[in-house]
């Protein structure tokens, strides 16, 4: 029998994924109705991962979700939104979860912070290469209803803010959970 062969749900693999006790710290609070959330923090980064919302056999998820308090960007709802088999326990989606976790655990990730006045107005995350921008993973605009209403006016203010016209840009490189040696960066511009 293979490793992992003898794992049934999301909350066996969970608990294999994230057995060692040097890394990460797991709170479970999926028995609480107002909570359902599985945490895993990470000791070396404090980088967090939300598994949301198990069903009651653990055989399906609704989301997944990382972050890091030194950063504003985060994952976004990574299986939030998606197809309702997304979140079912089975071959293709442990694959896709394990290429979802790559980023915060094996690579690490880079928040691209935009201010205007001191208030955040956008962040975009990105997978970090070696503390280098690789593929985008998302982008939050911290305007609310505002973006939506005014948003023609929300993608000039887009365009000035990347070229730097408007605004302050800081970029916040988040180091994998896995490379002790790597620590959360901080550079504004």
């Amino acid at each position: 029998m293979k490793k992992g062969d003898d794992i049934k749900n999301w909350k066996m693999y969970l608990e294999q994924k994230f057995s060692d006790a040097s890394l990460y710290l797991v709170i479970d609070n999926t028995n609480k109705q107002s909570d359902g959330i599985y945490r895993v923090t990470s000791k070396t980064n404090k980088t967090v991962i939300d598994f949301i919302w198990p069903d009651m056999q653990w055989k399906s998820l609704d989301d997944i979700q990382y972050y890091n308090e030194s950063a504003k960007g985060w994952s976004g709802e990574l299986l939030g939104g998606n197809s309702p088999k997304t979140g079912l326990y089975n071959k293709e989606n442990i694959d896709f979860i394990e290429k979802l976790l790559e980023v915060p655990i094996k690579k690490g990730w880079i928040s691209e912070e935009y201010y205007i006045w001191g208030k955040l107005v956008k962040a975009v995350t990105y997978e970090s290469n070696n503390g280098e921008k690789a593929s985008k993973i998302f982008s939050d605009f911290h305007t609310g209803c505002l973006g939506f209403m005014l948003f023609p006016l929300t993608l000039l203010l887009n365009t000035a803010l990347r070229s730097g016209l408007v605004g302050e840009k800081k970029i916040v490189v988040v180091g994998p959970i896995e490379e002790q040696s790597i620590t959360n960066k901080t550079y504004s511009g």
